[in-house]
Formats: structure tokens, C-alpha cells, sequence
């Protein structure tokens, strides 16, 4: 017996329907419930419940399962299902910074129904089914489960056109500048360029890009993100100058003149052998150890708003280590921000020493 049974929107599982103010949007396709009974441990994913829409919930996970905008063959798409997969083994408690989350209300929203054929309507449906959630009168944190990286663009227009009034700063985690030119319509290597081109408020001073990697970009994507004003930290210079100091000058740069922060997570800012399971990472990444710090910190911020984690190909990967890294990051985040709401910041400090 695994000590877990799989539901699906085919056989037993019934999820609550999205209202119909909700364009595009589709039950979760899945749930994986453990049947293994501890009374002191809560698995994830029986934690992490279907959302009623109508009770309070601190974060909203919303799936969008597309990967056909990838430049190289990519099974992004599945990676919403794996997670609700991995969920089983992990637990909702984090000894590194002594946080136990339970208490927090984090609800599957459900899954964006995007068409297979018709890329560029799937990426409006992104956008007008992200910013029907971001006006729930049930507010709550918006955390983006892809999918390719082009779900980016759309997510972060939709999460503007909710909040008119922001000036909004981008911190962009990943191997790659994806501000290639748009000539043949978006994909996963456009988003960032999309986000900058695009009528919001989001300027190229505010924008940060954490952990770019080597021989991955041409040097006249560098010049243009900088000459949009952005700033650019390599995996190298992360190493030399340690993750704590970069995320300190990120969260200051992105924060200049704004009211708000969205964070994007492209898998394939880490090191290759970590992160198998991404079409392009590199030996050249960065440590998982180091993502997880800098997510944990941005979690405790306030002016974090909004982030979605990008590129998970579990098509590809080896005995899910991607999987399990990529949540793994996911629950840092969330830790993090349990602190925000809980308990208030804490900082860079792990676990408290107690005699």
C-alpha cells in the first residue's frame, strides 16, 4: 500500500467549481491525499486544499500548464501535476528556520485552461483569467505555478491592470536574460522584454536580474536589458559576492520609487546537476542552497506581491530532483512569507539557538 490515493477530475475527485466571473479557469486536475495518519505532521498535500472560493485563504495557487511557446522541446506543461505529486513527501514544517506553516491558509485555485494550437489566445487566457482572481473580493496572495517562463508577461500585466495605481518592480531569477526580440510573437525566451514593453507600470530601473548564466545569452541582450536601466547579477558574481548582499542591493533597486515587487523563478537559474529537469540549465547555476535563501528573505517582505515559479520539465527529469528542488522552493517562499503575516521579520537569521 503507498499510503496515498490519487484523485483526478476522471474518477472520484470533485473540486468546487470556479464562478463563472472567472474566465478560462478549470478545476484542479488532480489531488494526491496521504492516507498515512501521524497527528504531529501535516503533509503538503493534504494540506494544500481546493479552494471553495468562498473561504478565506492567505495564498491562491493558480496552475497555468503551458509549455508550447518553449523555443526547445520543454514538458513544462505537466509541472503543476508533478507538484501535486511531490507534495506527498514534503511536510509543512522547516527546521532550517524553525517555521512551522500549518496555520497558513494555502488553497489550489485551480488550473488555466490555455488551447493547445492557438499560443497567442492561450497567453490572454493568462491574463484574463489571472486578473479575474487578483478581483475576488476573497483577496489573497497570488502564487503562479507554470508552465513555460511566457507566462510571465501576461501574469504581470494582469497583476498591474489589478492594481492601477503601482509602480511595480520585477526581480528575475534565472539562467537567461529572455529579452529576445518578438519578431516571430512570444515565447519563453520573450517574457521579460514582453513585461517592459508592454503598457505598465513596470520600468527598466526597477528590474533585477539574479543569477544570469555564462555562454547561455548574447551580449546584445546584456546592453539592451541595461540599457532599459535594469541591473543584472551574474551566478558568478553571486558566488563572489554572496546571495545575502545581492538580494539586500535587488530588494533595494526594485524597491526605488515602487509599491509593489513581483518575483519570476526560471528552474534553470540553478546548476545543471541540480536541475536536471529544465530545458536549459547550465554547470554554471547557482547552488539550490543559495535560492532558497534569497526566496526566503523575499517571502518576509512586504512589498512582495506576487510570484510565479517557471520551466519545470518533469518530462525530462531525473529521479525528481527538479521536482523535489523546485518545491522545495515553492514552501521556502511560503515560509517566509508565513513570518510576514504571522510573526513579523525575521531576516537572514535561521533557526533560534536556545539553551
Amino acid at each position: 500500500m503507498s499510503g496515498t490515493e490519487e484523485m483526478t477530475g476522471a474518477s472520484r475527485y470533485v473540486a468546487p467549481r470556479p464562478p463563472r466571473d472567472i474566465p478560462h479557469l478549470l478545476v484542479p486536475e488532480k489531488r494526491k491525499i496521504s492516507h498515512w495518519n501521524d497527528p504531529n505532521e501535516l503533509r503538503v498535500n493534504n494540506w494544500i486544499e481546493p479552494w471553495d472560493f468562498a473561504s478565506p485563504l492567505d495564498v491562491g495557487v493558480i496552475n497555468i500548464p503551458l509549455s508550447k511557446t518553449s523555443i526547445l522541446p520543454n514538458g513544462a506543461y505537466a509541472a503543476p501535476n508533478a507538484l501535486r505529486d511531490a507534495w506527498a513527501i514534503f511536510t509543512t514544517f522547516t527546521p532550517d528556520f524553525d517555521v512551522d506553516m500549518s496555520s497558513l491558509r494555502v488553497r489550489d485555485v485551480g488550473d488555466v485552461a490555455v488551447p493547445i494550437i492557438d499560443l497567442v489566445q492561450g497567453l490572454q487566457n493568462v491574463q484574463e483569467s489571472v486578473s479575474a482572481l487578483m478581483a475576488q473580493p476573497e483577496a489573497f496572495f497570488p502564487m503562479i505555478i507554470g508552465g513555460d517562463h511566457a507566462i510571465t508577461a501576461p501574469a504581470v500585466r494582469a497583476y498591474c491592470a489589478a492594481h492601477p495605481d503601482q509602480q511595480v518592480g520585477l526581480i528575475h531569477f534565472d539562467a537567461h536574460n529572455d529579452v529576445r526580440v518578438m519578431d516571430h510573437g512570444p515565447t519563453n525566451g520573450t517574457p521579460i522584454r514582453g513585461v517592459l514593453e508592454s503598457d505598465v507600470r513596470v520600468s527598466g530601473r526597477n528590474l533585477v536580474q539574479v543569477g544570469i548564466h555564462g555562454f547561455m545569452n548574447a551580449s546584445y541582450y546584456k546592453r539592451w536589458v541595461e540599457g532599459q536601466g535594469g541591473t543584472i547579477y551574474t551566478a558568478r558574481t553571486i558566488r563572489q559576492q554572496g546571495i545575502e548582499s545581492v538580494i539586500a542591493e535587488t530588494l533595494e533597486i526594485c524597491g526605488r520609487g515602487t509599491d509593489a515587487i513581483y518575483v519570476t523563478v526560471d528552474i534553470d537559474v540553478l546548476e545543471l546537476g541540480y536541475a536536471p529537469g529544465t530545458a536549459a540549465a547550465t554547470p554554471d547555476g547557482l547552488d539550490p542552497v543559495d535560492l532558497l535563501e534569497a526566496l526566503f528573505i523575499l517571502g518576509q517582505d512586504p512589498r512582495v506581491q506576487a510570484i510565479d515559479f517557471v520551466e519545470l520539465d518533469p518530462t525530462r527529469d531525473v529521479a525528481e530532483i527538479t521536482t523535489r528542488t523546485f518545491g522545495s522552493a515553492v514552501l521556502t517562499f511560503l515560509a517566509g512569507l508565513f513570518l510576514r503575516l504571522h510573526q513579523g521579520w525575521r531576516g537572514y537569521d535561521p533557526a533560534p539557538i536556545t539553551d
